[in-house]
């Protein structure tokens, strides 16, 4: 559908970040504060309030311990998809633990929401060029749709198409839905989500945004709850990785709002029926 963009939530805690697994492993989250349910309450009013429904892509971990959380917001009408149970990137699994951990993940969210969940999303954007075998593990387990593979170099390919597509190394009935990616001289632009959301000027997102739709293409957007959060514990990190968690993070609910001011959005899942399907 023309000018109607995507927004999604990454609905997982603080302290699951990929990459530092020596300073947070899984055997330690138990113990350690959550944070989801209040930050994600916060997103759960601004999209209240501007009457917009977004797909969640939930962790299996934090569906296991904020099974009311995910009943409101399944209650609220907004999509529930899954993220995995444990918070691996793809490429670092075998597909025989990748398949485990996906099963696992659905088993516990669609028994919690009480819904059949149509889509997926790997943590950190980690279907690439040396985990491409993932889609075709997704169709068989009978999803209908991914938003794992970012047109972006190192956690991508800057050369995956920036627009839905079908999926590559499957059957071709899986759908890839791609984070917004705006072209750029020396690299392309991060716009979608996370630091590029909250770093780079407004104006620049809103032109990439309304050049997408101009083409008949949505823009995909992403948060995490953690972004709403600036009273996140603080753990000790290589410097890039503050910068990618931590810069401009007040903004983002300011961005989010612009946003949902500016254009319309819906669920994947809405999405993919109305224009794709």
């Amino acid at each position: 559908m023309k000018d109607l963009n995507i927004l999604t939530v990454d609905l997982e805690d603080w302290f699951h970040i990929c990459g530092v697994e020596d300073l947070l492993p899984e055997e330690s989250w138990g113990r350690l504060e959550s944070r989801v349910e209040k930050n994600t309450r916060v997103i759960l009013s601004i999209l209240d309030r501007h009457g917009v429904k977004a797909t969640f892509f939930v962790l299996g971990f934090v569906a296991e311990g904020h099974p009311e959380l995910i009943r409101d917001i399944a209650r609220r009408g907004h999509e529930i998809a899954t993220h995995g149970y444990a918070h691996r990137r793809v490429y670092e699994m075998s597909p025989k633990a990748f398949r485990e951990d996906l099963r696992k993940a659905r088993a516990i969210i669609e028994g919690i929401a009480g819904a059949r969940i149509l889509g997926y999303r790997a943590p950190e954007w980690s279907i690439r060029d040396d985990s491409i075998w993932a889609p075709g593990i997704l169709e068989e387990e009978g999803f209908l749709y991914d938003s794992s593979m970012a047109p972006l170099p190192i956690i991508g390919n800057k050369a995956y198409p920036r627009v839905p597509h079908r999926a590559p190394g499957g059957a071709g009935v899986l759908w890839e839905f791609p984070p917004l990616v705006a072209p750029a001289p020396l690299t392309p632009l991060p716009l979608g989500g996370g630091w590029g959301l909250r770093v780079f000027p407004y104006r620049v997102i809103r032109h990439a945004v309304t050049a997408l739709n101009r083409a008949g293409h949505p823009a995909l957007f992403y948060v995490h709850p953690r972004e709403f959060d600036r009273r996140n514990p603080k753990v000790s990190l290589p410097l890039s990785r503050r910068f990618v968690l931590n810069a401009r993070v007040a903004r983002t609910g300011q961005r989010l709002c612009r946003l949902l001011e500016d254009f319309r959005f819906t669920t994947v899942a809405r999405y993919l029926e109305s224009s794709i399907a």
